[in-house]
């Protein structure tokens, strides 16, 4: 009898330790596949880059035999001389291209017509074109992808709230190196990413996006004026109104239509100060203008990932320089269409990545060293 019994303990205590393994092995199981994902996604999504200590020089052509330096200059013969770059910090597409280019009409669409009307009446100085940015799509990464021809990562928005130095080659570092006095004003994160490059900066804090208006009027105080000196080659100005903007408001409000509005305004008269000054031996004789976005954003104001409306955003380029000839046709790969005022704008296409390397090309100053990008053939 007594053996009888202690079989029974044996079998249900067997039962018992059965069925606790029978709860406890789905949780390790679970926790198993947790760890598993947390894996694959820190080393597949989270990338990290490594950033190369070399840095290009113009001797580098005497061992290439697809450059000539027999023109005298560096890599490529200048195209031009001077450079105003005007950065409209979360500038869509659809602010700088006409509304007949979309379904339906938006009331944020045709604000900035001084834009519009320079590349349909001047088309072979002036175009507009449609650049597509590489996520992440915050400032701080699109400024680095922009001056580097690289591409940051997902892990670099970690330091958008205090942004290290660029210590690898990058446009800003090419033009120093190559004698050219930069000059900056506006969003502070130039300054933070390039602490001694420029002779002259007007930085101003940039994340109180509720502040719409003391960045844009840095930019306003300094711009126009140092437009008439000439104790610079590239002139950089970083507008924010439009980024907090949509950040508080939205793109379809008030405060967004105000802020375009005051672009279009500022733009004109900068393009009137430059052509005034762009005949034979004036100081803009060859100057390049380019306006352009860093990112877009979408209805409500955001931008940092992928979507279209925060990858898609504008550039114009124009040049104050008379042009020698058309465009060939095997290069010009634009799309045609008519605005509201029957005027032909054309629109070209880039990539944002390609911005380094296009602007050296026609500064005549090296290529960033770890681009991965190309120069674009449309400019």
């Amino acid at each position: 009898m007594r053996q009888l019994e202690t079989t029974s303990l044996v079998a249900e205590g067997g039962r018992r330790k059965r069925g606790k393994w029978g709860y406890i092995w789905p949780m390790w199981t679970t926790l198993l596949l947790h760890l598993l994902a947390i894996l694959l996604f820190t080393t597949g999504f989270l990338l990290t880059r490594t950033e190369l200590p070399y840095h290009s020089h113009c001797s580098d052509v005497s061992h290439s035999p697809c450059f000539s330096s027999d023109n005298g200059s560096c890599w490529t013969k200048p195209a031009a001389n001077r450079l105003v770059l005007i950065v409209l910090d979360a500038l869509r597409f659809d602010f700088v291209a006409p509304s007949t280019c979309f379904a339906e009409s938006k009331p944020w669409m045709d604000k900035l017509q001084v834009l519009k009307n320079a590349a349909s009446t001047r088309p072979l100085s002036a175009r507009i074109f449609k650049a597509v940015a590489d996520p992440p799509t915050t400032s701080l990464q699109r400024l680095k992808g922009l001056t580097t021809g690289g591409l940051p990562t997902f892990v670099d928005v970690g330091n958008s709230f205090g942004a290290p130095a660029i210590v690898e080659d990058n446009f800003i570092n090419q033009l120093v190196q190559n004698g050219k006095k930069v000059v900056m004003m506006g969003d502070d994160t130039w300054t933070q990413l390039f602490p001694h490059h420029f002779e002259r900066s007007y930085p101003y804090p940039s994340f109180n996006v509720k502040d719409l208006h003391t960045v844009d009027n840095g930019c306003i105080d300094h711009l126009l004026p140092s437009l008439y000196e000439e104790d610079w080659d590239v002139l950089i100005a970083h507008f924010l109104g439009v980024d907090h903007a949509g950040h508080i408001f939205g793109v379809d409000s008030t405060p967004m239509i105000e802020k375009l509005e005051q672009y279009n305004t500022i733009l004109g008269r900068v393009i009137e100060v430059l052509e005034n000054q762009s005949g034979p031996g004036s100081s803009h004789e060859n100057t390049m203008l380019v306006v352009m976005g860093d990112h877009g954003q979408t209805l409500n104001g955001d931008h940092g990932g992928g979507s279209a409306e925060e990858v898609e955003t504008a550039i114009f380029a124009m040049s104050f320089k008379k042009p020698l000839a058309s465009v060939p046709a095997e290069f010009d790969s634009c799309s045609c269409q008519l605005d509201l005022d029957g005027k032909n704008v054309c629109i070209s296409f880039m990539q944002q990545l390609d911005f380094a390397v296009t602007l050296s090309a026609l500064l005549g100053i090296p290529f960033p060293y770890g681009r991965c990008s190309h120069w674009s053939n449309q400019s």
